[in-house]
């Protein structure tokens, strides 16, 4: 037989087995190991309150613009020309969450008019009054407002 025959039988018999190797060994590779699974430790902070008690938090290395405990639709009022100018990317935080506002414990995008955290292509925001942003980026999102 030929030496380039016998070349070619082998490699095609070391492809085919590698192959069948490497479909056996896939369902392995598609599993997660055990260690990457993070374990669920409570907060400090919710106690004994369970779920309902828990805040979200704001992300490391984010700053907070402003705090409030009030609730979110007493304060605060939801302008939809900015929401919908927020949904088609015109009006929005330059960097996703790099202030925050905290607001009835929940973590919101925040900006201020005139300032260099926010992106405003139409002109849209007054100096100095402060922007909560809920879902940047999605077609839902949507923008409230307060006077600093």
């Amino acid at each position: 037989m030929d030496i380039r025959i016998k070349l070619f039988l082998v490699g095609t018999m070391i492809g085919v087995l590698g192959c069948a190797g490497g479909l056996a060994m896939a369902g392995e590779m598609l599993t997660t190991h055990p260690s990457h699974y993070q374990e669920h430790r409570p907060s400090d902070s919710a106690g004994s309150a369970g779920i309902s008690g828990k805040t979200k938090q704001a992300r490391a290395g984010s700053r907070i613009l402003v705090r409030d405990e009030g609730r979110l639709i007493e304060r605060w009022m939801l302008n939809a020309d900015l929401s919908k100018a927020c949904s088609k990317g015109r009006f929005r935080q330059k960097r996703d969450k790099f202030f925050v506002g905290i607001v009835d414990g929940l973590t919101y995008g925040a900006a201020v008019g005139g300032h260099g955290s926010l992106v405003d292509r139409g002109k849209m925001a007054e100096n100095q009054v402060v922007y909560l942003f809920r879902g940047q980026g999605t077609t839902n999102c949507r923008v409230y407002h307060r006077t600093k």
